[in-house]
C-alpha cells in the first residue's frame, strides 16, 4: 500500500511539471490568461492527493471538460472587454498628417528624426521632394474640436490635415504646445465630435492591461494590447519633464500622439515614444500619464501660458565619490550645484553644496524627480526642504517662483597662450570681461582654455569653455587661487571641482596625475 502511494505521488508530481512547463511556454507566448487558467488546473489537480481520490474515469472526464470550458470562458471574457474598449474609445481616434513645404523648417521633423539606440522617439514618414509628411495620431479632447497629440507630430508644418474615424478630411490649426512635455493641442472645425473620457493615471497598477489604439506606419485604429510594464519612468531623454508610463503594448511609429487605455475605456497616457535600435516595436513603449496630460491640455485650451514651479538651482546625482567628497556614504538626494541670485533658492538661504533630501517629507532620488516634483507645481507653491550642509540636517521653507523659459549661450572662446597645468590634463585662463561675455558668465573666476586628449580633465567631462567656479570648496576668483588649489592636492588624489556651462554649475570629480 505504501508502494502505491509513493507511485502515485511520483506520477502526480511528474504530472504536474509537465503542467508547468506548458504554463511557462504559454507564458513565453504572451498568453496570459491561458497560462494563469492552467496554473489553476494545476491547483485543482493537485489538490486531492489522499485517501479518497478513487475518482472514476467518467468523472475525471467531465472534470477536464469544465476546466476546459472554464479556460475558453476566461478568454471569452477578457476579449469582449478590448472589443469593448476599442468600440468606445475608437470613434475619438484621428491621423494625422503635417505637411511642411519648401523652404523646408528646421524644426519640422526635428525631435522625431532625433534617435539614439537606446532612446529613439517615434519618428515621422518624411517623403522627398517639394514637401515632406509627417504621420501621427490624436485623441479627441472636446466635442467642439480640440485634439491633443504630440508637439513633435505637428513641430514645424506648414500644414495639418486631421482624418476622422468615420472617413471626414479637414484642416486643423494649432492652438497651442508645450515642448517640454511634448505635447500639442490642435483644434478642427467640427461639432458634435466624440470626445473620449480621461482616467486617473496615478490609480492605474503595474501589471494592468492597457491598450494602444493609433495609425503605425499609416495604418489607421489599429489597436494593440498589454500590460503596464513601469509608472513614474524618467532619464528616457525625450522631453524635459519625463514622468512616462511604460508599456508592453506595441507602439510604432505613427503611434505617436495616441491614446493608452485602461480597460474601462478610459484615457490613462498619450503615446509619445519607444525604446528601440531597430525603429519597431521592441515591447518599451512610453506614454505621457494623463494627470500631466489633462493639466498642460487645460493650460493650452484655456489660452493660457504652461505656468510652473521654479527653485532657481541647478542640480545633479550624487555617486560614491562625489558623496564621499562630501562626507556622505549615501548616495540618496540631489547635489545643489548652482544658485541664480534673487531666486527662491537664494532667498531660502541654499547654498553650492547642499544635499537636498526631502521636499515636503518625502525624500528625494534624483534630480529628475525633484525637478518634475517642482515644475509639476504652481508658481507661490509654499515648499519645505529637507537638506545636509557639512554633515548637518537642516530644513528651510521656500517659496515657488514661476519657471522662464529655458535659454542658453553656445560660444567658443579665442585661443590663448598655453598655461598647461599638466597633471591634471587642462589649461586655465583667466575670466576677463570679454571671455566672459563670450561665455554667457558674469562674475571673477578662470576658464578651461583647452584640455589634453585623454586627459584627466576630459575624462572628468571637462571641455574648453568651462568656468571653474571652486576647487574642493574653495571659491576660484583668479588663476593663482585656483593653481594654490591644485596645488594643494597630492599625486593621485581626487579633486572635487565645480564648474559653469552655458549658465548650469555641475560638480565633478578630477583625479590629479600620480606622476
Amino acid at each position: 500500500m505504501g508502494n502505491e502511494t509513493r507511485q502515485h505521488k511520483i506520477q502526480n508530481s511528474r504530472g504536474a511539471e509537465k503542467i508547468a512547463r506548458k504554463a511557462r511556454e504559454i507564458l513565453r507566448a504572451r498568453n496570459m490568461l491561458a497560462a494563469f487558467a492552467v496554473i489553476m488546473s494545476i491547483a485543482g489537480r493537485e489538490a486531492p492527493a489522499n485517501a479518497n481520490n478513487q475518482a472514476t474515469k467518467e468523472s475525471a472526464s467531465g472534470n477536464a471538460n469544465s476546466k476546459s470550458t472554464d479556460e475558453v470562458q476566461y478568454a471569452r471574457s477578457l476579449s469582449r472587454a478590448f472589443r469593448e474598449v476599442a468600440k468606445r474609445v475608437g470613434p475619438s481616434v484621428v491621423a494625422i498628417t503635417t505637411i511642411d513645404r519648401a523652404p523646408f523648417s528646421s524644426d519640422f521633423g526635428h525631435n522625431n528624426l532625433k534617435k539614439s539606440p537606446r532612446n529613439p522617439h517615434i519618428p515621422q514618414r518624411m517623403r522627398p521632394g517639394s514637401e515632406q509628411r509627417g504621420e501621427g495620431t490624436g485623441i479627441i479632447y472636446s466635442s467642439d474640436g480640440l485634439i491633443i497629440t504630440n508637439n513633435h507630430v505637428i513641430a514645424g508644418g506648414d500644414e495639418i490635415i486631421v482624418r476622422l474615424s468615420d472617413g471626414r478630411e479637414m484642416p486643423a490649426k494649432q492652438v497651442g504646445s508645450d515642448p517640454e512635455t511634448d505635447l500639442a493641442i490642435i483644434q478642427v472645425q467640427a461639432t458634435d465630435l466624440h470626445a473620449a473620457t480621461f482616467g486617473d493615471s496615478n490609480a492605474i497598477e503595474i501589471g494592468d492591461w492597457v491598450l494602444a489604439i493609433g495609425c503605425p506606419f499609416g495604418l489607421e485604429h489599429s489597436v494593440t494590447a498589454g500590460i503596464v510594464s513601469a509608472k513614474g519612468r524618467d532619464g528616457v531623454g525625450l522631453s524635459t519633464f519625463e514622468e512616462y508610463i511604460q508599456t508592453d503594448a506595441a507602439i510604432n511609429p505613427g503611434n505617436s500622439g495616441g491614446p493608452l487605455i485602461d480597460l474601462d475605456g478610459h484615457v490613462i497616457g498619450i503615446n509619445s515614444g519607444i525604446a528601440s535600435q531597430s525603429g519597431g516595436s521592441a515591447g518599451i513603449g512610453f506614454a505621457i500619464p494623463s494627470h500631466i496630460v489633462k493639466r498642460i491640455a487645460n493650460s493650452i485650451s484655456q489660452g493660457n501660458s504652461v505656468r510652473r514651479g521654479w527653485l532657481g538651482v541647478s542640480m545633479q546625482g550624487l555617486d560614491h565619490e562625489l558623496a564621499k567628497s562630501f562626507g556622505q556614504d549615501s548616495t540618496d538626494g540631489v547635489l545643489v550645484s548652482g544658485i541664480l541670485t534673487g531666486t527662491p533658492a537664494a532667498e531660502a538661504g541654499l547654498k553650492v553644496g547642499d544635499i537636498i533630501v526631502t521636499l515636503d517629507g518625502k525624500s528625494t532620488q534624483t534630480p529628475t524627480q525633484l525637478m518634475r516634483i517642482i515644475a509639476n507645481s504652481e508658481p507661490n507653491t509654499p515648499i519645505t526642504l529637507g537638506f545636509i550642509r557639512s554633515g548637518k540636517s537642516m530644513t528651510t521653507d521656500a517659496t515657488l517662483g514661476e519657471r522662464p523659459n529655458s535659454s542658453s549661450t553656445t560660444s567658443t572662446p579665442e585661443p590663448v597662450s598655453p598655461n598647461i597645468e599638466e597633471s591634471l590634463g587642462l589649461e586655465i585662463r583667466a575670466l576677463d570681461t570679454e571671455s566672459a561675455t563670450a561665455l554667457g558668465a558674469t562674475g571673477k573666476g578662470v576658464y578651461v582654455s583647452s584640455t589634453i586628449e585623454g586627459g584627466s580633465a576630459e575624462t572628468a567631462g571637462l571641455a574648453p569653455g568651462d568656468v571653474i567656479r571652486e576647487v574642493n570648496g574653495v571659491a576660484i576668483i583668479d588663476v593663482e587661487t585656483c593653481r594654490s588649489a591644485f596645488a594643494k592636492s597630492k599625486p593621485g588624489q581626487i579633486i572635487r571641482l565645480l564648474f559653469e556651462r552655458e549658465g548650469a554649475s555641475r560638480f565633478t570629480m578630477l583625479r590629479r596625475n600620480p606622476k
